[in-house]
């Protein structure tokens, strides 16, 4: 039963940080921003959008790892797999706009604000 409930938490985590992080990611890019683009934003907003959709994934990965407490830095693990697996899909598809390298960019700052986020809920514990 023990083993259910840590897999279960894990689970929770990971839907719960990623869904917080989506809707975080969409108010600063679409709402707040209305749209965020690498040809058609100027530098200025790129660089604040790009800050707060860092400081979105580190509360995702905070939320993930406060869940699944006793596997704090399991949620975040596979939520940037899952950044990984969904920017790939997304450049092979060819439904990024921007160069290349501004997307790897823009994955890995999701990933280091995951795992940044589970770092700062670890320091809490």
């Amino acid at each position: 039963m023990k083993a259910f409930m840590v897999g279960f938490r894990v689970v929770a985590g990971v839907v719960a940080g990623y869904a917080v992080m989506v809707l975080l990611i969409t108010l600063v890019q679409e709402v707040i921003f209305g749209g965020v683009s690498y040809y058609d934003s100027p530098l200025r907003e790129l660089v604040v959008a790009g800050l707060l959709t860092t400081l979105s994934a580190v509360a995702g990965g905070a939320l993930a790892a406060w869940i699944s407490s006793p596997r704090p830095l399991l949620p975040p693990l596979i939520m940037s797999l899952l950044v990984v697996v969904e920017t790939t899909y997304l450049t092979l598809q060819g439904d990024l706009e921007g160069p290349l390298w501004f997307d790897i960019v823009a994955a890995a700052s999701l990933i280091v604000g995951l795992l940044a986020g589970a770092k700062i809920r670890g320091w809490r514990l």
